[in-house]
Order: C-alpha cells, then sequence, then structure tokens
C-alpha cells in the first residue's frame, strides 16, 4: 500500500500526497514540538518539511520508509533553524550589549569602525563563490548542508571553501593589525 502511493506521490499525484501528509504530518508535528520546544515555529517548520517533501518528490525511492524520511528531513530543518536562532541571538545580544554599553570611548568606536572596513574589503576580495559562501554561512547563518543545497555541492566542499576564506580573511586583516594599534597612538605622540 505504502508503495502504491508513494508511486503516485512521487509521479505528482496531488490525493496521494494528501493521504501522505494525513498519514504523517501529526508524527512529524510531534517531532518538531519535541525539537523546538515552541508550537508556532513547529506548525510553520510543518508546513516547511511538507514543501520541501512535496518539492523533491522526483528524488524520493519509492522502497524507502516515508515515515523516516520525512523525520529526518523534519530533524534537519529543526536543527537548522534552532542553528539560525541561535546565531540571530547571539547577534542580538552582541548588539544589545554594544548599545548598552555606555563606556565605549573614542578609540573603541574607531577600532571598530575601521575592523568592519578591513573586514568589508577582506570579504569583497574573496573570489565569487567562496565570497557567496561566506557570506551564506557566516553572515545569514544557514548550515553547510544548506548552502550546498542552494549552490548544488556537497557541505564538505562549502566547509573547504569557509575554510580557504577564513585563512584569506585573517591573513589580510593580520596586514592592517599593526596599523590600527598605530593610528590609535599617533594622535598622543604629539603630545609627548
Amino acid at each position: 500500500m505504502e508503495k502504491t502511493l508513494l508511486s503516485l506521490f512521487v509521479s505528482g499525484d496531488k490525493k496521494a500526497f494528501e493521504q501522505v501528509y494525513r498519514c504523517y504530518s501529526e508524527r512529524v508535528f510531534k517531532r518538531l514540538l519535541y525539537l523546538l520546544k515552541d508550537e508556532d515555529e513547529a506548525e510553520e517548520l510543518l508546513q516547511n518539511v511538507f514543501v520541501k517533501f512535496w518539492t523533491n518528490r522526483a528524488a524520493i525511492a519509492v522502497e524507502k520508509n516515508v515515515a523516516n524520511y520525512l523525520l529526518r528531513m523534519s530533524d534537519s530543518m529543526a536543527i537548522d533553524l534552532l542553528r539560525r536562532n541561535i546565531s540571530r541571538k547571539a547577534v542580538y545580544d552582541h548588539v544589545s550589549l554594544q548599545t548598552n554599553t555606555t563606556s565605549n570611548s573614542v578609540e573603541d568606536t574607531f577600532m571598530q569602525k575601521e575592523e568592519q572596513k578591513i573586514l568589508e574589503q577582506a570579504v569583497n576580495l574573496l573570489p565569487p563563490q567562496r565570497k557567496l559562501i561566506f557570506t551564506l554561512c557566516k553572515m545569514e547563518g544557514r548550515s553547510y548542508g544548506e548552502v550546498g543545497e542552494i549552490l548544488g555541492i556537497s557541505p564538505a566542499t562549502v566547509s573547504n571553501h569557509l575554510v580557504l576564506a577564513m585563512k584569506q580573511i585573517r591573513t589580510f586583516a593580520s596586514q592592517y593589525n599593526n596599523e590600527l594599534k598605530a593610528l590609535l597612538f599617533f594622535p598622543f605622540l604629539d603630545n609627548l
């Protein structure tokens, strides 16, 4: 029964999709709720899981267990969502800390702006694909798997590009490290 239903689903039968949804949505929802601990997020991600399941139906092997496939997919998508939420929270906490700290000196503010400029310059010097991968993973907080899917490459290739990007950025930034420190002290040398 399941193989026949799955065959119809893979061929694009919407009725078969509705049956699959009715059969497995409650189980997937419970799994997502367990992982996310938030009913609204679980409900939204449930919809995304089934949209992705429908979109990728041609790649589904009919002889595979549908329940296991859906649960693995939902686990992966929930983990990606949790990672993004953690990343966003870290950025929010950092920004909040920065705005709440009134003791930032002029030198600290200057250093932060200069460091940001240097980072932007370093990222702009990366080869196009490496720059895109760096931006998607480090700036947008996407997982290696997500970026690999978007670009049609493996997560290992994404990781390799990130390692090379970080090395190139560190090398570029290290050229400016001593210059930044010197810039801060030059104004004081005039007074000596």
